[in-house]
């Protein structure tokens, strides 16, 4: 019987951390979706800066299926040079705090499954 109490106690311990961890983690998914969507509202450029002749930017999206590739001419205008290379750099910024965010979804949800399962086994042994 005494370990049952030990037992006891160590889960009743473990799960008054439980809304503080669960807060963090939601101000953490806040931050993220906030931070994500001031990088989307500063603007986004999915391209890679090429210079042609050494001279004029020009930007290089991706290449769709079946379409030819699409270019976009900038200049040497040094204001929309940067303006380009910060669209840039938000946009890849953007797809790591995507990446940061699938992961801490897929924690959350993993969490939440062996709660439910944790929920479950104690439930049988009343």
């Amino acid at each position: 019987m005494n370990t049952s109490k030990h037992h006891i106690s160590k889960l009743s311990k473990m799960s008054t951390q439980l809304p503080d961890l669960i807060a963090s983690l939601d101000a953490a998914t806040t931050d993220l979706a906030q931070r994500m969507a001031e990088l989307k509202a500063q603007g986004l450029i999915y391209a890679t800066e090429h210079w042609k002749d050494q001279k004029y930017m020009v930007l290089l999206y991706p290449i769709q299926a079946g379409q030819p590739r699409k270019r976009e001419y900038v200049g040497k205008d040094p204001a929309k040079v940067e303006d380009a290379k910060a669209k840039i750099q938000r946009a890849k910024d953007y797809e790591a705090l995507a990446a940061k965010a699938k992961r801490l979804d897929e924690s959350l949800f993993e969490g939440f499954r062996r709660l439910q399962e944790a929920a479950s086994v104690l439930e049988r042994a009343n």
